[in-house]
């Protein structure tokens, strides 16, 4: 699957997930224990070109007995053919947590970047802390870096109500300067923006970019640029590149607008429909896992109204 569109198979991907389990009640054999089991995954892209992850399962308190965590693998890309893994882990009594590596498996075609979500299907000994799901890229080293450029929030409607509104932290709560793009670089090679061109659907029409990204901006792999309609954004925003739109206005209608970026060569990177997400939020829509889920209100995933250069939880890219 193609990073060049927004529009991902994240909510199909989940929706199979959940699908392919052989019951709709996960089952639990917890034997008596209380410990909880989380999942969680050290790289959120790998290379192709034996590329490789560690995927880690703790327990919330030490258990008497081995804890096994069977483990269920959904996605674009296919177990055992664009990847490895093993296809459960096993928590040692008296210990906290134990892992298992994904490599990635090298191959010839040119099919872009593919995604994997990882869950929960089955615990035996403890049980599940809440619904578990992590996921990763597997980065195609066949496909051009723009490819790897990931639209994963966007706030075209801030709140209205005083300060919480104010997503460039400066202080002042100004509807356009507060709209801001978070573009990640899902990728293990740095992307050079220059001269890279944001538009909404009046600008594209008129050829008129409302941000023209300067000369000399690259963005390193794994990290993410936000662009605010302007002000003086003001904090540290997660380490990223932050600029303000060269044209003072991001000009992001909260209906029936689209968001198109375009390279230097003036190809079309990210397109972005607003219409089907206009419903009026006073909040962002960000992806859900970050990077390769699906676009969800910021609130409903997170305590926060908006998360600019940080993952949806506030931690750095």
């Amino acid at each position: 699957m193609k990073n060049n569109t927004v529009y991902s198979l994240a909510f199909l991907l989940l929706a199979s997930l959940f699908a392919c389990k052989t019951e709709d009640i996960k089952p639990e054999l917890n034997g008596g224990s209380n410990a909880l089991v989380t999942l969680s995954i050290n790289q959120s892209t790998i290379s192709e070109d034996g590329g490789t992850a560690e995927l880690m399962v703790n327990l919330s308190q030490v258990s008497s007995s081995d804890v096994e965590v069977k483990l269920a693998y959904t996605g674009s890309a296919e177990l055992n053919k664009d990847y490895s893994s093993n296809l459960s882990i096993v928590i040692a009594a008296g210990s906290l947590s134990n892992t298992t590596s994904i490599l990635a498996l090298q191959d010839t075609m040119k099919e872009g970047n593919e995604n994997v979500l990882i869950a929960v299907d089955q615990v035996i000994g403890a049980k599940e802390d809440g619904t578990q799901v992590v996921g990763f890229t597997i980065e195609d080293d066949d496909s051009p870096a723009s490819d790897n450029l990931i639209l994963n929030e966007i706030l075209y409607d801030p709140s209205n109500a005083a300060l919480d509104g104010d997503a460039n932290g400066d202080g002042v709560y100004a509807q356009n300067q507060d709209e801001f793009i978070e573009l990640v670089n899902n990728s293990t090679k740095s992307i050079d923006l220059s001269g890279y061109k944001v538009f909404d659907a009046g600008g594209l029409a008129s050829g008129i970019p409302n941000h023209l990204v300067p000369n000399g901006t690259i963005l390193q792999a794994g990290k993410a640029l936000v662009i605010f309609g302007g002000g003086t954004p003001t904090g540290t925003f997660g380490g990223a590149l932050v600029q303000t739109s060269t044209s003072g206005d991001l000009n992001l209608n909260n209906a029936g607008d689209v968001l198109t970026i375009k390279d230097s060569s003036n190809n079309v990177i990210i397109s972005f429909d607003i219409t089907p997400l206009s419903d009026n939020p006073n909040e962002s829509y960000t992806r859900s896992p970050d990077l390769i889920g699906d676009f969800e209100q910021h609130t409903k995933v997170a305590f926060m109204k908006f998360s600019p250069g940080t993952k949806l939880e506030g931690s750095p890219f």
